[in-house]
């Protein structure tokens, strides 16, 4: 017999979401990757004002009156298999001016969507498997796929296309759960110049949870690239493909006596010298590393928030090769103006060892969420971000990045 109920989504490693560089010809953190760089004419921009203004009415009055079904849905095969099922939908407008390419671009469309199917088989067994599409991700493809062993209440085993040790604001942080419009740059590099833009990696690990922390550590391929190479039938079946042995452990921890407290990081170590880490023509095996500390994880989790983060990476030596060594810093505060706005802002500091691919940059954003679920309880499940970000290179005005963008999201 099969029935059918609602339940809140499932905080999952694998509903973590993705993103995709910037500022590098990749798809990006700062703009609308689906736009190519055009002059709006100037009838669009009285447009897009009014487009800001209306997004903002649904918000600003009758909260109560939105009131949609609970999130995700369970469906049960029989006693022993259980199905979830959920996803989330986030359409975006944007506005970005770029200085050094003396370019605008004007967009609109849906930023990302995840479609997510989470199977329990008994009570040790659990199978996750995410799609994902959207402008950031290009066509719909599988994200997760995942399998993991409870070995007892804090313990499980996991293994398949999985979410490894890595900076805390990337993919161990739930698309829901971002604090403005794109996770911070910092981030988004850290993963150009490591795994790739998805954070993920195929392998096996470790994983244990508590109230009060977590940890995980995993053996990996490292490299984010489909792990499937060959056919019998192929003339060349086993061609080169840049993995090779890798290794991550992460640890946070929840002091019980500052409620909203987490404070953590990573460390790893990947000798697959992929494609992402070439220099002089060959790749590098790395050493990487990062540490977060947070006092209110997530939007709307409470009246003042404060996160820091750092991350960093160091290159083998290379002939010829100077740039061996990548580090970034980010600082955010939020306050909870009303149950249902937040004001954010964000700084941000990076830098790779000279003379490097990238000039040292400097980031500053600032925005307001906007919930209209916080009344039921949930503030991150039906959203509007508004944000403004600037992003400066060295070169003064010349090499300065603007974007102004709001997203909606809907999670179900």
């Amino acid at each position: 017999m099969v029935s059918l109920k609602s339940r809140q989504p499932v905080k999952e490693e694998g509903c973590d979401p993705p993103d995709r560089p910037s500022f590098t010809g990749h798809t990006g953190t700062m703009d609308s990757t689906s736009t190519h760089f055009v002059r709006p004419s100037l009838t669009l921009v009285p447009l897009f004002l009014l487009l800001l203004l209306l997004s903002l009415l649904p918000i600003s009055r009758g909260l109560e009156a939105q009131a949609p079904p609970e999130s995700g849905t369970v469906v049960t095969v029989h006693d022993n298999v259980i199905l979830r099922l959920g996803g989330v939908i986030q359409p975006r407008l944007s506005w970005t001016r770029d200085h050094a390419a003396d370019e605008e671009a004007l967009g609109f469309g849906i930023r990302r969507y995840r479609l997510y199917t989470l199977v329990d088989v008994g009570d040790r067994i659990g199978l996750f498997a995410q799609l994902e599409g959207g402008a950031a991700a290009g066509s719909t493809a599988w994200i997760d796929l995942e399998a993991s062993l409870q070995l007892d209440e804090t313990w499980d085993i996991f293994a398949g296309r999985i979410i490894g040790p890595q900076p805390r604001a990337y993919a161990l942080t739930l698309l829901p759960n971002l604090d403005g419009i794109d996770r911070p740059v910092i981030t988004v590099a850290w993963a150009n110049r490591t795994l790739g833009a998805d954070g993920r990696t195929y392998g096996a690990g470790l994983r244990g949870r508590t109230a009060t922390w977590e940890a995980r550590a995993i053996v990996h391929s490292g490299t984010n690239q489909r792990n499937i190479r060959g056919e019998i039938a192929d003339e060349r079946p086993a061609r080169p493909q840049g993995t090779g042995m890798a290794g991550a452990a992460y640890l946070t921890w929840k002091p019980e006596v500052v409620p909203g407290l987490e404070m953590g990081g990573h460390v790893g170590y990947n000798r697959s010298r992929n494609a992402l880490t070439r220099a002089g023509g060959q790749g590098r095996a790395y050493t990487d590393g990062s540490l977060h500390l947070y006092w209110g994880a997530d939007p709307g989790s409470q009246p003042v928030r404060v996160k820091a983060e750092a991350v960093g990476i160091a290159w083998e030596s290379v002939e010829g090769v100077s740039d061996r060594s990548f580090a970034g810093v980010s600082l955010l505060g939020a306050l909870g103006v009303r149950e249902w706005a937040e004001l954010i802002a964000r700084v941000e500091r990076m830098q790779d060892s000279a003379p490097g691919p990238r000039p040292t940059q400097t980031i500053l954003m600032g925005g307001v969420n906007l919930s209209s679920s916080a009344s039921q309880g949930n503030f991150n499940r039906e959203k509007l971000t508004i944000g403004w970000s600037v992003r400066q290179g060295e070169g003064g005005s010349d090499a300065r990045r603007h974007q102004l963008a709001v997203q909606g999201q809907i999670v179900f």
